[in-house]
């Protein structure tokens, strides 16, 4: 074997012992996301406030920040998004998990706002990173991009 196969034996070796010591981490923050997203389509400020963590960053289309320091500063007035926009629930469409730790993953997403027909009106991909604070899993960062897709 010569010394580069050796070399990339072992990096490949390290990335799967990694994956595989993680893979819980990965099961529980990905659970954690999927309850984002369900407290989401639920329009339910509270449960969504209950699997984030503090201080949340959100990043928009724009480059604009918006830190929120606790869960009384999170309110999504999903009345005026129903009403400006027609929403009726929000589709993960692509997810890759990009990174991960021991207490934080990066995925790497795709997501489509819906009407109620299901039609997509609006996609875009984001970047979403979810922390381990006090041995709970959460929504801390929120990065949107300008959506790729945008039906009028």
């Amino acid at each position: 074997m010569t010394k580069a196969t050796l070399f990339w034996f072992v990096v490949l070796l390290l990335n799967v012992e990694g994956s595989l010591v993680y893979a819980q981490e990965s099961a529980e923050a990905r659970a954690a996301l999927d309850e984002y997203i369900a407290a989401w389509n639920a329009a339910d400020n509270e449960a969504i406030a209950a699997v984030s963590n503090f201080p949340r960053v959100s990043i928009g289309t724009a480059g604009e920040v918006v830190v929120r320091q606790a869960a009384e500063e999170l309110e999504i007035d999903f009345d005026l998004l129903r009403q400006a926009e027609g929403w009726d629930h929000t589709t993960i469409d692509f997810i890759e998990t990009v990174h991960i730790a021991a207490d934080k993953v990066h995925y790497r997403i795709v997501s489509s706002r819906r009407r109620a027909d299901g039609s997509a009106y609006r996609t875009a991909p984001a970047l979403y990173i979810l922390t381990r604070q006090d041995g709970r899993w959460g929504l801390q960062l929120q990065s949107v991009l300008p959506p790729t897709f945008i039906a009028q």
